[in-house]
């Protein structure tokens, strides 16, 4: 005889997940309970850094701590793109355990809620955009090549149903870098690519005919490839301004700018070159720079505290304010990275510290990094060679901090809003006990799911639905009475519709 559950209506959904959400460790995800992903300890050597999950047992992406549980948080999804600090810094430890680099999307336990794993090289600077007034997932891919530190790849742009809708390269046959990729309301890209020249290294103490990465910035037409602006920093900025030391070899890469971001400020573009310890801005009708701020040439005169260092992530915001990230690890008497936001006075020449916030454990973090502004003045912070990401109140109050357990970074880190709808299937795997049978549920990126209908039988024609639970975690368990043969699950919203469902699974 066949037991089939009620109606699961909006309601219902509602009432499961209050329960969930008061007793978080109900379920099991893979090697690590949805309540102890907040606070794992570092694994020991030889143990697995990344969840495993039965019903995916192809993902294995890293697992995260949060030592500063979400209260007041602006809503969204966190995004980051995790890779061994090593691959970025080679001075950084080398990680202690298995995990797969890649692009993830996770909720604010510490759960993943989309995984994506590259088939070779690195993802990095995951971000939601709008493209062609839709929401989209964009990316870089490539290599990094480590020292200095610079990708040759390409940008990935998905939709909500995680398909590629677009691939950006940069023109005149470069490689993209990993350091930036905007989305213009135009349907245009800006991106930074590191190109090698030969150059006159002597007026810094080098050699006459030496590598140097020159930056170079591009506006690409998304749809049509064309390259509609490009700008070459040693036309317009001299080596002599770089705090980068020359390489006595003259055939080691001489980084002397080393662009890292781009963005606009009205007709014209602001650069962030780490190097240089300088924001440029560009006049995009002549290349010219119209100002600098901070660095050997600053236009600005820097206030108390002003003056950054080896810095990330510059951005015009709309209350003319410029934000970024300052990694500072080699401001005099600093030591410690922060976000940092200026007001900057283009009359008067004057930067003066608007906002301030270093991490709760003062991290210097000797690269990467991001500071992102939220509504109703928060900040989100990747600490990038730092594996830490924090979010800040518009009082620098902490609201949420949490970190990667391993020796793993992310280039930056977001906090957006995100729909995600995959056009796979849920997965399911069953596995028999001693009078149950256990029911792993899935859906790699799936965001509307908030329970999951399950379903026994005899065999692959004949499942049933047996019981509603609330989705807990990237994985759900439900331990089903009995012995069935085979296994389904549908997907359900917060109203109880059904969203999708899997194709039966044979227990093992």
């Amino acid at each position: 005889m066949t037991t089939h559950p009620r109606e699961l209506g909006r309601r219902s959904v509602l009432r499961m997940l209050a329960a969930a959400s008061a007793v978080p460790a109900l379920v099991s995800t893979g090697t690590a309970a949805t309540a102890a992903a907040a606070a794992a300890p570092a694994p020991r050597a030889g143990t697995r850094a990344g969840h495993t999950f039965v019903s995916r047992p192809d993902l294995n992406p890293p697992q995260v701590a949060i030592s500063t549980p979400a209260a007041g948080v602006r809503p969204g999804h966190v995004l980051l793109t995790q890779a061994g600090a090593n691959k970025l810094d080679p001075a950084a430890a080398a990680r202690r355990a298995d995990f797969q680099p890649g692009a993830l999307i996770m909720d604010d336990l510490g759960q993943p809620v989309w995984f994506s794993h590259p088939a070779e090289g690195v993802i990095a600077d995951m971000q939601v955009q709008q493209y062609q007034e839709k929401p989209v997932l964009t990316f870089w891919e490539g290599a990094i090549h480590v020292p200095p530190g610079f990708g040759t790849g390409q940008f990935a742009i998905l939709d909500e149903s995680y398909q590629r809708i677009a691939t950006v390269r940069p023109a005149n046959g470069l490689e993209g870098d990993m350091h930036e990729f905007v989305i213009t309301p135009r349907g245009t890209a800006l991106i930074i690519v590191y190109t090698e020249v030969r150059a006159d290294t002597t007026p810094v103490g080098g050699a006459a005919n030496a590598k140097v990465l020159e930056g170079v910035v591009q506006e690409i037409d998304i749809a049509g490839g064309e390259l509609l602006f490009e700008w070459r920093s040693l036309e317009h900025v001299a080596i002599e301004e770089s705090f980068y030391p020359v390489p006595a070899d003259p055939e080691e890469w001489f980084d002397y700018i080393h662009l890292n971001a781009v963005c606009e400020d009205g007709d014209a573009l602001l650069v962030s070159a780490r190097c240089t310890h300088a924001v440029y801005r560009i006049d995009r009708g002549t290349g010219e720079v119209t100002w600098r701020l901070n660095g050997k040439k600053s236009d600005f005169e820097m206030g108390p505290d002003a003056a950054f260092a080896w810095q990330h992530d510059c951005r015009r915001r709309e209350d003319g304010t410029i934000s970024l990230f300052d990694n500072a690890a080699a401001a005099p008497g600093r030591g410690r990275s922060r976000a940092l936001v200026l007001d900057v006075d283009e009359q008067a020449r004057t930067a003066t510290v608007r906002r301030s916030h270093e991490s709760p454990e003062g991290l210097l973090a000797p690269n990467q990094g991001n500071t992102q502004l939220l509504d109703e003045g928060h900040l989100f912070v990747g600490w990038g060679g730092e594996p830490y990401f924090t979010e800040f109140d518009a009082d620098g109050e902490v609201l949420f901090h949490g970190n990667f357990v391993d020796s793993i970074t992310s280039y930056r880190a977001f906090r957006s809003s995100w729909v995600g709808r995959p056009l796979d299937r849920p997965a399911v795997a069953g596995q028999a006990g001693d009078g149950v049978t256990s029911v792993y549920a899935s859906w790699n990126g799936a965001t509307e799911v908030a329970a999951w209908r399950v379903l026994t039988g005899p065999d692959e024609a004949n499942l049933a639905p047996v019981q509603d639970v609330p989705r807990t975690g990237f994985e759900t368990r439900v331990d089903v009475p009995g012995d069935a043969a085979f296994v389904g699950v549908q997907a359900l919203d917060a109203r109880g519709e059904v969203l999708g469902d899997s194709p039966a699974a044979e227990v093992a």
